[in-house]
Parts: C-alpha cells; structure tokens; sequence
C-alpha cells in the first residue's frame, strides 16, 4: 500500500482507512495530514473510530467523533473541522458533551420543577396535569433535545381536545422550559415566541332575577341542611366551591363577622365579612365535628355537591347554569351596588380586570339604560335651546 506521509501524518482516505491492520494489542493512532488534530483509532478487534483531539501540548482533549462505518472518512472530516472551529471561537465541545451527559432529561427536570411549582403556587394541579401529558411523551429525551417542532406538533394534537386546552398545555411546558433556561440547562426555550390559538371569550353566564329567585327557592326547599347552608354560603358570600366544602368551624369568628380562609401560600389567610343573615344561619346550623359541611363521615369534609346542585338546578328550573355561575352572578349583583373594586376585593381576585372581564358583565339593559340617559340628556339641551 502507498501511504503518502506528511510530517508523521498521513492523508486519511476510505482506502487508508480498509487498509491499515488490526494490531495485536493496544491501538494503532493515525493522524489525518489535512486537518490539524483530526485521526483515527484502530483497535484490536478491528473496530476503527474516529477522532478529534485540541489544546495546547500537555493539556491535549480527545473527543470521538464516530465508528467508521456509520461515518465516512469526509463526514468524519467535516465533523473534525466544525469542532475546531468551535474551538477557535471559545468553545470545548468535549466539556460541553460532558455538560449535557450530566443534564437531567425532560422527565427528570419536570419532577424536579414541580416540586417548586408546589411549593410556590396556591393549586398547581394545572401544572401537574399538563406537564405530565408532556412528560409521557417526550420523558426519557434529554432536556436539550426538545425543540420548537416538537412543541409546535404536538400543540396541534391537543388542540383536538379544546383551543383552550391547548394553550394552558402550552403555557406550562413554556414554564417549565424557562426556568431550565434560568438554570443553564438548556441555551434557549423552544417554546417561546409559539402562538397561542386563539380562544372563545370567557364563559359570562349570570342567573337573571327571575332565575335567582327560583334558585334561591330550590336552595331553601333543600331537605339536608348541610347541602344548604352550602348553597347558601355560596349564594350570599360569592366563595369558590373547594373553599365552602372545607370550611372549619374554627375558621368562623361569629362575633367579629369574619369568615378566615387559610391560604398556605400567602403571608395571611384572606377574609371574608359576614353578612348578618349569615352569621345567623351559621349560629343555628348542627355542629357534627370540625368541618362546616361535613360528610358522611364528621371527621371529613363534604367532597361534592355534584348531586344536589342537579336537584336544585332542575328545581329551580336553570338550564345549562353551573355553580360557579352562581359565584359570578354573586360578583355581578355586588359591582352593579358598590363598583367593580368592592366586587374585586369580595372575589379576592388578584387584578381587578379579571372581575371587569368575566365577574360583572354588563347585560344589554344596562347599555341601554346608558344609552337612554345620554338621550334624556340630549333632549333637554335641545329645549333650552
């Protein structure tokens, strides 16, 4: 065989590269005379391998590039120049595959970043349902490998399920890559800058005044008086479900009027004032153990009012009215008697423009009450004139 040597290097092609034999033990190093560094290792067994070594003499860093085989003599080459290249510009692609051998993979970070999520927000159940939706599919990739494509197409799959669905999907896997970025896990979040779909304005049903007049009819009629002083909490103080269903007795301070909702996430518990009538249901309602709505068993809360709200709902004659239609018609009564910060505070929501854009809508007769003054005002100046 003609090997053409340079300087103790030799010019690696397909040939050298079939040709040179197997040694008897250790392995046989040949240094390509086109690219500095670039080489090839032949081992006993005849595996052949390629390589790429760099630094200064003493401090030598060899990174593989690939068998021989899957990597032709050129690619291998290629590949040899691209890592050089880096390695001029500041970059060691040896310690940077270090790096990323140490770097959890998407399933790893996503347990890892719930725990925080837990820790730092009031219900993270969202988080949890939709980060492990992601986690099923792309679990035992390294975190690095996600990319914009793979966000993108699998934002399309749930979109199947519901434009919102979709976008909260996408709002938590965006999270959770932030903050790998802020940790130096990833260089970059591949779902940053992808669209959201566009969604359906948020629900705004309230209970007209004919409608809350049967349903506080069907809430009075109700047979278990536990189910209604829940309903009756609901109807008369706007709280969310979970909050009435576990209600302590301890959390009722009946002589200042104050309902205290602990919030472990939060510095102190928020409060809710209670109305006379309230404190009076309260005073009467049968204590069976530490829970307001107890369940069958006193020691533990109710857990659902799925039943009776449907006996109520038919009773009252309310159709396709949900019970947090109940809160947001509690929301909509209190801004049209004292403003939309009052109904805010009562909600304790943390931007009054949540209340404005989904607690108190405004109905057709209110702009037409508006529309109808500024025309009585009107009508008046054409008088005087």
């Amino acid at each position: 065989m003609n090997v053409r040597l340079s300087k103790g290097r030799v010019r690696l092609t397909k040939r050298v590269v079939d040709s040179t034999p197997a040694p008897a033990k250790g392995a046989t190093k040949l240094y390509d005379d086109q690219v500095i560094g670039f080489g090839l290792i032949v081992y006993p067994s005849g595996r052949r391998s390629f390589f790429v070594e760099y630094g200064p003499r003493g401090r030598r860093r060899r990174m593989t590039l690939g068998p021989y085989g899957p990597l032709t003599v050129d690619k291998a080459r290629d590949m040899a120049k691209v890592r050089l290249g880096g390695v001029v510009l500041g970059d060691d692609p040896l310690q940077r595959r270090i790096e990323r051998a140490k770097a959890p993979d998407f399933g790893e970070w996503v347990d890892e970043y719930l725990e925080a999520v837990k820790r730092r927000k009031k219900d993270p159940s969202h988080d949890m349902y939709y980060l492990a939706r992601a986690k099923a599919l792309w679990g035992s990739r390294p975190l690095h490998t996600i990319t914009t494509r793979d966000v993108t197409k699998q934002l399309a799959v749930e979109a199947e399920r519901g434009n919102t669905t979709a976008n909260r999907w996408l709002a938590s896997v965006r999270s959770c890559l932030t903050h790998a970025r802020k940790e130096g896990l990833i260089p970059a979040n591949p779902a940053l800058g992808i669209k959201q779909y566009r969604e359906a304005p948020p629900r705004a049903r309230v209970l007209s005044d004919e409608e809350f007049v049967r349903f506080h009819a069907a809430v009075e009629a109700y047979p278990d008086v536990f189910v209604r002083l829940a309903f009756q909490l609901l109807r008369d103080l706007g709280p969310r479900k979970s909050e009435v269903l576990r209600a302590r007795w301890e959390d009722m301070d009946l002589q200042q009027g104050l309902w205290r909702i602990p919030s472990p996430k939060a510095d102190r518990p928020q409060v809710i004032p209670l109305s006379v009538v309230t404190m009076e249901l309260l005073r009467v309602a049968p204590r069976m153990g530490p829970w307001v709505i107890p369940g069958r068993d006193p020691s533990k809360h109710r857990v659902s009012l799925k039943r009776p709200w449907q006996d109520i709902r038919d009773a009252a004659q309310l159709e396709g009215v949900t019970i947090h239609d109940v809160r947001r018609t509690f929301g909509l009564h209190v801004s049209k008697a004292a403003g939309l910060h009052v109904a805010s505070k009562l909600l304790r929501h943390s931007d009054i423009r949540v209340t404005e854009k989904v607690y108190a809508p405004l109905g057709i007769e209110e702009l037409r009450g508006a529309v109808e003054m500024v025309g009585r005002g009107r009508g008046k100046e054409s008088e005087e004139e």
